[in-house]
């Protein structure tokens, strides 16, 4: 009997279908395992080379840092940690082909956006006492912006204040000249009472050399008078610009008590064209003098030749002819001016300009306590991020951001408080003014402060209707009781400013003992009085007051700094003094150096297990990136 195949042929191509599809099935499955694999050990890897950070670094700054110089050290350290992951690669049977670094980012990088992120991850788990919410940081930055925007402004009335000092002591020379003129006009009607012609003539030609002053004193009185109206017109446009930048309490409290200067521009007008008029009254009067002077050659002329011949004769009549003289020369009328200058009392007005001129001259010296040291540390470095990677660069934070860096700086930064026995002391400060000493940073962080209280301290002077009348009540023995109302009003907002400066010199001065100052003043925390001030302005010296328990202490007021400042550019110099201070046990660590991401692409190269034919090997490609 023929058997048939049919069976068995079908059955075998069945079971090599089967066969075939548990191939494909356990290929796929191997090709699949060994990109899970591939992708594991690659990150694993990525993780193991980002392990090394800087423990220097973490442990007094907390932060993580991969200090690297070159690209290629990522991409070498990469490979030598998947090294292991390749040769136990077992089923997946893979070898490393190539490896590159696509994506480096240093902590220097991005504007300093890395940092920041890196100092925002740390503080997220901070626990913080009385911190402000959203809310409460865009009201504080309101209030520091208007502080800043009321010290700038009441800094250039002050100047105009001065211009219109300056004014009236041109107008005061003006009025002196006029006083000398009369005083030499009596002397020469004393000679020709005398019958003295010489004597008359010495006195007229002394009254001509004044009178020759004249045009000179009103040029100057109007280049002045042309300086203070231009002056006050940019002063104005400033308080324009600063409106947005000021409450509507702040904004009528400034344009009330500056509308004075206006008025005082508008009345110098009518003063002026009477000054102006002056050389046309002079030139009158010289005519007159020469006609006096000439009678006066006659009048002795005429004694001189007379004939003495005739016993009865009494001589000529010595009254009658230098009468004719005193009658001409009453004729030259000295003029007087309607104005009077309006500063009065120069030596309070000079106390209260001694007190701004401490800031250009000796506040150091003046707020500094008693037996402190300034350090000497400097800070110049060209290898310093904030030179090398900081210029041109902008970092967009927010508010509550500014915040938290203020809040990290204070924890890992030393001060002018700071009890650390380092080289350089004033991190901080470094990080507000950013000089190259830290006497140069310390005096200008202590003028921003300054700037602050300041502004703060005026804006409660204007909400304060007692001290407003105390300022106007010395602005009037200033000016005097003749004085013009429009400039005893301008005298009155400069006491004002100048008070608000004194007492901000006061707050200084506590801050760098170690004592808190409120931020709004009341009355019962407002130290200063009006003859403290001038006191200050005479001696030059001042005391602290009593601690405010409420209030905030120095560096509470650097992280005001900070809060204003340009997040960029402080990051930058954070990273100064990272590198600074870790520098001091490692002396080529740079911040540069450092990777705060890296993106590895590489290409393994593995076989097929079942398939393949002349080329079993095909390519797989991993990418893995890691930032801290």
């Amino acid at each position: 009997m023929r058997k048939s195949g049919q069976v068995t042929v079908f059955f075998s191509l069945a079971l090599l279908c089967i066969f075939s599809l548990m191939c494909g099935l356990l290929e796929s499955a191997r090709t699949a395992g060994s990109r899970s694999y591939l992708k594991l050990a690659a990150d694993s890897a990525m993780d193991s080379v980002f392990s090394r950070y800087h423990r220097e670094a973490w442990e007094k700054y907390r932060l993580f840092l991969l200090e690297c110089e070159s690209d290629d050290e990522v991409e070498k350290a990469w490979k030598g940690f998947v090294k292991p992951y390749m040769d136990s690669s077992g089923w997946y049977s893979m070898d490393m082909e190539k490896a590159d670094t696509v994506g480096i980012f240093r902590i220097t990088d991005g504007g300093g956006q890395y940092l920041k992120q890196e100092i925002l991850d740390y503080m997220k788990y901070g626990i913080f006492e009385n911190m402000t919410d959203e809310k409460g940081a865009e009201d504080l930055l309101k209030n520091l912006k208007e502080a800043r925007a009321v010290k700038r402004l009441s800094g250039s009335f002050r100047d105009n204040e001065r211009e219109a000092v300056r004014l009236e002591r041109a107008l005061e020379d003006i009025n002196d000249s006029l006083k000398q003129q009369k005083a030499y006009w009596r002397a020469a009607y004393e000679r020709i009472e005398d019958y003295d012609g010489p004597g008359f003539r010495r006195e007229a030609d002394r009254l001509e050399r004044e009178m020759n002053r004249i045009p000179s004193l009103i040029k100057t009185y109007g280049k002045r008078a042309d300086d203070l109206k231009n002056s006050i017109n940019e002063t104005n446009n400033g308080l324009s610009a600063a409106q947005e930048e000021l409450s509507e309490e702040v904004r009528e409290a400034l344009s009330g008590d500056t509308s004075c200067y206006g008025s005082y521009v508008n009345q110098d007008g009518e003063r002026r064209r009477e000054i102006e008029a002056l050389p046309g009254q002079m030139e009158q009067m010289k005519e007159v003098m020469e006609q006096a002077k000439e009678r006066s050659f006659e009048v002795e002329s005429i004694i001189d030749n007379w004939d003495n011949d005739d016993e009865e004769d009494d001589g000529p009549d010595l009254s009658e002819l230098w009468g004719s003289v005193g009658e001409i020369w009453d004729e030259a009328n000295i003029p007087s001016l309607s104005y009077s200058n309006g500063v009065k009392d120069t030596e309070k007005q000079r106390l209260l300009e001694q007190v701004e001129g401490f800031i250009q001259t000796g506040l150091l010296s003046l707020v500094l306590p008693d037996g402190k040291e300034i350090s000497k540390g400097i800070l110049s470095d060209d290898s310093f991020p904030s030179v090398t990677c900081g210029e041109g660069q902008v970092l967009e934070a927010g508010l509550m951001d500014r915040i938290l860096f203020g809040e990290y700086c204070n924890r890992f930064l030393t001060s002018f408080l700071s009890e650390e026995d380092k080289e350089v002391k004033y991190e901080l400060e470094y990080l507000v003014s950013g000089k190259k000493t830290d006497e140069e940073n310390l005096k200008q962080t202590v003028l921003d402060v300054l700037m602050i209280r300041e502004g703060m301290n005026l804006i409660h002077i204007l909400s304060d209707g007692q001290k407003r009348e105390e300022a106007m009540a010395l602005a009037g023995l200033i000016t005097g009781s003749v004085g013009l109302a429009p400039l005893t009003g301008i005298v009155a907002f400069f006491i004002m400013s100048i008070w608000a400066l004194g007492e901000a010199i006061v707050d200084v001065k506590m801050l760098l003992e170690g004592k808190k100052v409120v931020f709004l003043k009341s009355r019962d925390t407002w130290r200063l009085s009006l003859d403290g001030l001038l006191e200050l302005g005479r001696t030059g010296t001042c005391a602290g007051g009593k601690e405010d328990e409420n209030g905030i202490g120095y560096t509470g007021y650097l992280k005001l700094l900070l809060f204003l400042g340009e997040p960029g550019q402080q990051h930058y110099r954070l990273m100064d003094m990272i590198q600074m201070n870790l520098c001091r046990k490692q002396a080529d660590f740079h911040m540069v150096h450092c990777v705060y991401q890296a993106e590895v692409r590489a290409t393994v190269r593995s076989r097929h297990m079942f398939f393949g034919g002349n080329n079993p090997f095909y390519p797989v490609e991993v990418r893995t990136e890691k930032a801290y």
